[in-house]
């Protein structure tokens, strides 16, 4: 059985980000620099979503459309693409001056092409794994709750890489669930409507 939506995406990003967003601007205790570090298991901050969007690709295409699986490969790789896409035009408007640059949180300089509000990486990976969460969550609870350690180490990742404070990633993660949530509650991805008959024979057809 699938979840049923409570609200409406429009309406779950805006209260999230603006709530994350007041409280970032607020100087929120949250936010504070932390001991650099790009080595040992945050050396793969990168290579993780990377991976993951590959393999979701891969399983998109190779199954189609026509079943359950493949069908959530398609929801995961288009919600993550929406959202990374979403947080680069929210960074470009925000401005915020991440850890690398500055040691006050509170800096949201006009002087800089893009900020560090909210990471990409986070909201990517999160609106990636949602769908697999939500599909798989009554059968398998403990399983499916397990993927979302991966946003999890994003997000301690980019903050210690100094790419991000803490609201940064939070926010990330917000917009990354909201976007993934409304991906799996929709009533197909939109990227079925530029399939020719709404539908594409998977790759495993032809062997």
């Amino acid at each position: 059985m699938r979840f049923h939506p409570l609200t409406t995406l429009p309406t779950v990003i805006c209260l999230c980000l603006i709530a994350n967003t007041a409280l970032a601007r607020s100087g929120s205790s949250l936010d504070h620099r932390v001991k650099k570090d790009t080595g040992g298991i945050y050396a793969a901050q990168d290579a993780v979503p990377i991976t993951l969007g590959l393999l979701v690709g891969t399983c998109a295409l190779w199954g189609g459309t026509e079943d359950r699986f493949s069908r959530t490969c398609w929801e995961a790789g288009e919600g993550s693409i929406s959202s990374y896409v979403l947080a680069k035009g929210i960074q470009v408007v925000t401005k915020r001056e991440s850890p690398s640059q500055t040691d006050d949180p509170g800096r949201w300089s006009a002087h800089i092409n893009s900020g560090s509000f909210p990471s990409g990486h986070v909201a990517f990976t999160t609106a990636l794994v949602t769908p697999f969460v939500m599909e798989n969550f009554e059968a398998h609870p403990w399983l499916s709750s397990a993927l979302l350690l991966l946003p999890a180490y994003e997000m301690v990742a980019r903050v210690k890489s100094r790419d991000h404070w803490q609201t940064d990633v939070l926010g990330g993660a917000l917009l990354g669930f909201a976007v993934g949530a409304y991906e799996f509650h929709r009533d197909s991805p939109f990227v079925f409507t530029l399939l020719p008959g709404g539908a594409m024979v998977g790759f495993h057809h032809s062997f």
